[in-house]
């Protein structure tokens, strides 16, 4: 999807080829039946004609592709305040490519415990920016709401977590916070998908 949003944005020649191989080389590669039907849609669209919705998802979709490989042991830690690099990911540069197999048999997954501390972190620090923009008792809901939401996907939040999620957002700038709320919701999204039954990536989290 990453690698898509790129296509949309270079002038070579071959951009239009490379957009209608990416299904049949997905089918190749073994991964076709894992596509969401949303993102199917979208790499069936010819170029150019993504709507904004799916430009948004496509242009966020290297976000989620760095968590997911950095739980795979395919890339390092994601930033603080820094999106992901998607074209720096060795999926990324695999597409279209048949060494894609072997990046997918070498990947191996990181220890539970490593991936819900992270994912615990993403989310209380979502949950930390949104109280941070209205006043109580709006707060306390918030904040309700996102410690029912982790605990339906089996994460339970400690003091120690509430303050080393305190202590990043204190490092944060006024622009920073403004500037990675939607960074922080694709986390927190592709972490509560990826601890959770919800089979379609898609499908709105209830809070």
């Amino acid at each position: 999807m990453a690698f898509r949003s790129s296509l949309e944005v270079t002038s070579h020649p071959r951009v239009a080829e490379f957009a209608q191989r990416l299904l049949p080389w997905l089918a190749e590669v073994e991964c076709a039946d894992e596509l969401d039907p949303f993102e199917r849609e979208e790499l069936a669209t010819p170029l150019g004609q993504l709507s904004e919705s799916q430009m948004i998802d496509v242009r966020w979709a290297g976000e989620g592709a760095a968590f997911l490989c950095w739980t795979l042991r395919l890339a390092g830690e994601l930033h603080e305040t820094t999106p992901a690099d998607a074209q720096s990911l060795p999926t990324f540069n695999s597409v279209l490519k048949p060494d894609a197999a072997g990046i997918i048999a070498s990947a191996s997954l990181r220890d539970r415990v490593e991936i819900e501390k992270t994912c615990r972190h993403f989310a209380l620090i979502l949950s930390m920016l949104r109280e941070s923009r209205v006043g109580p008792p709006a707060t306390d809901v918030i904040r309700r709401m996102h410690l029912r939401e982790m605990n339906r996907v089996g994460l339970s939040v400690t003091e120690d977590d509430i303050a080393r999620a305190s202590e990043a957002l204190s490092k944060m700038t006024p622009d920073d916070r403004t500037r990675v709320a939607s960074l922080y919701n694709i986390r927190r999204h592709v972490a509560i998908w990826y601890l959770s039954d919800r089979p379609s990536y898609f499908e709105p989290v209830k809070l």
